[in-house]
């Protein structure tokens, strides 16, 4: 067997930039105090976390994408 054709040596980089970033934001909206009530507080905790899925989903659509398309 030969290596892959493509490597995924840049996904958890990019996971970690992508949960640092939700974390972030999460953190310069309760510093603003824009964060009142218990549902935007979960929505804040949960923030960091939706970022992460994002380019998991996008990876998700590309590999199905690449599936459905091939020759």
């Amino acid at each position: 067997m030969g290596e892959p054709a493509m490597g995924l040596y840049w996904l958890g980089p990019v996971l970690v930039l992508a949960f640092l970033g939700g974390l972030m934001t999460a953190a310069v909206l309760l510093r603003m105090g824009k964060v009142h009530g218990p549902r935007r507080v979960l929505a804040a905790i949960a923030l960091p976390f939706g970022c992460l899925a994002v380019p998991l989903l996008a990876l998700s659509l590309l590999a199905i994408a690449g599936g459905v398309l091939r020759p």
